[in-house]
């Protein structure tokens, strides 16, 4: 089990989760889920877009509950408390294969963005090398380096969030009706297809024993998570009532493509601007993830984390360089969204029922 105490300076401040959940779920996936969701639920899918935000609350909840019950442990720990170690370092290696494949996708995704906006000629290799560069100097700062990072990068989004008044000037409110076309189970089939952009909460599992005032978390965490919400559903109206349903339908990047009618006297283009600003925004996501599989592989492999974290990135840069299809890129991003789904909404449930059956009483550490 990994060492509980822990000095001063190593802890975050309770308010600045409310910034690392809002922050790690809001990345990549905000520039394109629109037709997705739009494909299952068509005018439909703001709706669906706030019980995807609903079951985020939900799954945050039994998550709280669950490390209220192991204070100062994060679910590392937690597994080898009541699997045992074997069993603890199966599930916590599948843990880590999924947050490192989280990252992949984030990387490769902007890598893409970046290749078919604006640098066309630029070699993938260069790109991957430059962002893990910079995502090796950002977590070996520690977590509060990263917490900073997260306070700036939410600051970001609502900015580019604010921007959305250009597109709203051509509205058009009646491509969002009929209102309530799709029955339940096509409303939540269109959650699910937004589950790999919304989900990202899960780094609370694993920040926990770095939070002061733990018993303040829960209303930042349910913060974060409501800005998240808001944001998405904005976003989404929005696109709803810029584009024609077979528009979006064929759109890869539905929140780029309404960047670019932003218009400023002194500048033209403004999506490269939103692109390039959009690092900062993605290299959170990054740097989260590296940071918790990092903790991981030192975790059960007893690596020293600054080992353990050039051996992932060596990894994730070859990796990411077999990925140079448009195809091969929502391969991995549709398997890693599926598997997402089961990882943040279904086993932490199952998890916490076989606590309650097998694990009476709260572990004080």
């Amino acid at each position: 089990m990994s060492t509980i105490r822990r000095h001063s300076h190593m802890f975050i401040s309770v308010s600045l989760a409310m910034f690392i959940v809002h922050g790690n779920q809001v990345g990549i996936g905000i520039a394109g889920v629109q037709r997705f969701i739009y494909d299952r639920v068509q005018q439909d899918a703001w709706i669906a877009v706030i019980i995807a935000g609903f079951m985020t609350h939900v799954a945050a909840w039994v998550m709280l509950k669950i490390l209220r019950k192991y204070n100062n442990l994060d679910l590392y720990d937690i597994h080898q408390m009541v699997f045992g170690k074997w069993p603890a370092k199966v599930l916590n290696l599948i843990f880590i294969i999924y947050i490192m494949g989280s990252a992949l996708t984030i990387l490769r995704g902007y890598i893409e963005i970046i290749q078919s906006w604006m640098f066309p000629e630029v070699p993938s290799w260069i790109l991957n090398a430059s962002l893990l560069c910079l995502a090796i100097y950002g977590v070996t700062g520690g977590i509060r380096v990263l917490a900073g990072i997260s306070f700036f990068s939410v600051g970001l989004t609502i900015c580019q969030l604010l921007l959305m008044v250009y597109p709203m000037q051509y509205a058009d409110f009646n491509l969002l009706q009929p209102v309530f076309h799709h029955d339940l189970v096509e409303l939540l089939d269109g959650a699910r297809k937004m589950s790999f952009s919304i989900i990202g909460f899960e780094i609370i599992l694993f920040i926990y024993p770095f939070i002061k005032e733990k018993q303040l978390l829960s209303r930042y965490v349910h913060g974060g998570l409501l800005m998240t919400t808001l944001l998405y559903v904005v976003v989404m109206l929005v696109t709803l009532l810029y584009f024609q349903g077979e528009q979006l339908k064929h759109l890869i990047w539905a929140t780029l493509m309404m960047m670019k009618i932003v218009e400023f006297p002194f500048l033209e283009r403004f999506e490269f601007v939103s692109i390039s600003l959009w690092m900062l925004i993605m290299l959170d996501n990054l740097l989260l993830n590296l940071w918790v599989a990092m903790r991981g592989v030192h975790h059960i492999g007893g690596f020293k984390e600054r080992k353990a974290l050039i051996g992932i990135v060596i990894v994730m840069f070859f990796a990411s360089n077999f990925l140079e299809t448009r195809q091969s890129i929502n391969w991995i991003t549709d398997i890693f969204g599926a598997v997402g789904f089961y990882i943040i909404f279904v086993y932490p449930l199952i998890l916490y029922i076989v606590i309650l059956l097998f694990r009476k009483g709260t572990v004080r550490t």
